[in-house]
Order: C-alpha cells, then sequence, then structure tokens
C-alpha cells in the first residue's frame, strides 16, 4: 500500500508538533506544510523535509489527507475545500465554532464519503482510557479543567477552547441525550469569558459539573466520577486514575439497613471507614509507547486507510460544539443580581464593594 500523503494547515504552536510527528510515522508522507507566515512555514519545512506553503489551496491537489491548525474561525472554510475534494481531515478541537456549521461539516464528509475527525486528545489519555475500560455507569461527575493564560485560541473563549475537552469526554462516558444546561462566566482578561462554570443534565438522569479557567494560579486537569460501583478520579497531567469501592460488608450493610446502622458502626467509621470498609487503589496508567498526540495521529492513520469510524468522529465534535454553544447562551443570559438585577453576562458584572484586602507597606528593617 503507497504511503498516505498527508499536509499540515497551521504550523504554530501545535502544528508544528502534528508536522514533527507525521514526519516520522511510517506508511505516512509529509507532503507539506501550510502558514500564513512564509517564513515560519519555511523553517518547519526545513526541520521535518518536507514542502512550505503559504496557501492551503496549494496544498489540496497533492494530498490524500490533511491536519487543520489554523485559528478556529477560519475551520469551516478551509476544511469545506478540502471536503468537497474528498480529502479526510483530522480538524483541531473545536470543530468549528458554530454547530451548524459543524454539522454541514459532517453532511459535505458523508456525502463525499470521507473522513472527519476531531482534535479532542483527551480521548487519548491512558488515565480516561482505564476509566472507559471500568464497569462503572457514571452518575455524578465533576471535573476541573484550570490553567494560566496562555495567549493562544484568543478568537474563542474558555468554553470553547478549554471546557469542550470536558464536554466531549462526558458525552462519550455517558452516551445519553442532554435534557438541560446552565452556566456562568467571567472575562477577567477583556473580550471573551475566561472563567466558566456548567452543568449538564443528561436524559438519563447523570448530572456533570463542569469548571474551567486560563485565568488560574496553577494547572489543574481533574475528573472525578461517582455511580453505584463506586468512585473513580483521574488526573489527566500525571496520567493516574484513583478507584474506591465499598467492601462487601458496607454494601451489604446499606443495601440491607439503610438508615439502622448500629450507633456502635457509626462510630468505627470515624477512625477506620477508609482502612477497613472502603478498597482502594491508585493506579499509574502512563505508557511508554509515545504520548496522546501520537496515538490520535495513528488513529487517523488508520481511520482513513482501513475506511474506520475514528474514535472521535465529526459528529462527536459537532455535539461538543453544540452543548459549548447552549452553555454559552446560558452565561451570556445569566443575571447575577436576579430578575429584577440589570447586570448579565461575563461583561456586565455587579459594582465592586471594594478591595478584599489591601496591601501592607512593611520596611525592609521591620520585614528583616
Amino acid at each position: 500500500m503507497p504511503d498516505l500523503k498527508i499536509g499540515v494547515i497551521g504550523v504554530g504552536h501545535l502544528g508544528q508538533q502534528h508536522a514533527r510527528i507525521l514526519s516520522s510515522l511510517k506508511g505516512v508522507q509529509l507532503v507539506g506544510v501550510v502558514d500564513a507566515s512564509r517564513q515560519q512555514a519555511e523553517n518547519i519545512a526545513m526541520r521535518y523535509s518536507t514542502t512550505p506553503y503559504t496557501s492551503h489551496l496549494e496544498l489540496l491537489p497533492k494530498v490524500d489527507a490533511a491536519i487543520i491548525v489554523v485559528p478556529t474561525r477560519f475551520h469551516f472554510d478551509v476544511a469545506r475545500d478540502f471536503l468537497e475534494q474528498g480529502k479526510a481531515l483530522l480538524i483541531e478541537k473545536p470543530i468549528t465554532i458554530e454547530p451548524e456549521k459543524a454539522y454541514q461539516l459532517c453532511e459535505l464528509a458523508k456525502s463525499k464519503n470521507t473522513t472527519i475527525q476531531v482534535g479532542h486528545v483527551e480521548r487519548f489519555n491512558p488515565a480516561y482510557e482505564a476509566l472507559c475500560d471500568l464497569p462503572m455507569k457514571p452518575r455524578y461527575i465533576r471535573a476541573e479543567r484550570l490553567g494560566g493564560f496562555s495567549g493562544r485560541s484568543s478568537d474563542t473563549g474558555v468554553v470553547l477552547d478549554l471546557m469542550v475537552h470536558d464536554i466531549d469526554l462526558v458525552c462519550s462516558l455517558v452516551q445519553s441525550e442532554v435534557t438541560s444546561v446552565s452556566g456562568l462566566g467571567v472575562a477577567v482578561l477583556g473580550g471573551h469569558e475566561d472563567i466558566a462554570q456548567a452543568r449538564i443534565t443528561f436524559a438519563n438522569g447523570t448530572i456533570c459539573d463542569l469548571s474551567a479557567s486560563r485565568a488560574h494560579p496553577e494547572a489543574r486537569r481533574r475528573m472525578d466520577v461517582w455511580g453505584s460501583e463506586g468512585y473513580a478520579g483521574i488526573d489527566f497531567i500525571t496520567k493516574k486514575i484513583t478507584l474506591m469501592q465499598p467492601s462487601d460488608s458496607l454494601r451489604y450493610l446499606a443495601e440491607s439497613a439503610p438508615g439502622k446502622v448500629d450507633a456502635g458502626t457509626l462510630n468505627s467509621f470515624k477512625t477506620d471507614l477508609f482502612a477497613n470498609h472502603v478498597e482502594t487503589r491508585t493506579m499509574d496508567c502512563s505508557r511508554t509507547d509515545g504520548d496522546q498526540l501520537t496515538w490520535e495521529l495513528l488513529d487517523f492513520v488508520q481511520a482513513v486507510t482501513l475506511g474506520v469510524k475514528p474514535r472521535v468522529d465529526g459528529i462527536a465534535g459537532a455535539r461538543a460544539v453544540e452543548i459549548s454553544t447552549m452553555i454559552l447562551d446560558s452565561i451570556c443570559s445569566h443575571r447575577w443580581e436576579g430578575a429584577s438585577g440589570n447586570t448579565t453576562g461575563p461583561w456586565d458584572l455587579p459594582y465592586s464593594e471594594g478591595k478584599l484586602f489591601h496591601n501592607l507597606n512593611i520596611s525592609k528593617d521591620a520585614a528583616a
């Protein structure tokens, strides 16, 4: 089988990582890279022994497939050009800004019998993969995705930049229709919302609370899942998963005599609940055979060459954007002071009551 001819469109911070990995993948020929900056395109092309372009239209006839890593506002137009020619695409998340355009791309891909994969790379996190393998039906999910301001993805807010990862993850876990969403958010740095909180309720009764921030002093990416089977907690950064489940005796106690546990047993829980009644295990799911972006690209190559469905197809990406839009609508309509108030949305906050604290001017002598 001849090598799959792939190009990368947009070789900034993330796109050049796609180019790096593709340049060494077996069965792949990196035939070109595209960037609006000619100098950037030439630098990356020289580094990975390929051809530079400044327009995606120059690359289009030379490839079987492409990776789109341009700013989100350009995703639709670039993707449409390639799909109309039957080219397979991996589009970085979010697939588009508007859900209507995301579904349009999916319909176009279907009509051309080609593939769309969306770059929700956390689906390839080994800790999340371990969670998916558990015999567990989530009933309540809480996710946090917090970090500092990177200066990238400035054409979207934190919902489409960060929270969309967890929206995709919980949709994949729960496998049920969304019945309602609510959210609130704040624009800290100007422009789009930078901090957001959302609640998603699914038709099967599962509830998910999501927090996202790109104005946080430290990085934190976690997901906690509760079900009848027990608890699973993921640290996406360390790739560890912690599992807890009730012992057989505790499960029997809860099921046979709810609300009727004797005082002595209840008192013993103060000291030995987690020692004797809750079974706990923490597993390091880290792997040494690559990284998430490599596994995502391998999944894309397999989908294109074998004609199989990728792990995150266009419909999954479109659904994540659709739910993100519902959350953004709720954020923009949130009334901070109730129905009678006039302050609404992430930019129009209530009047400040004052500073929480004042800086103290301490002399060097006093500090010593």
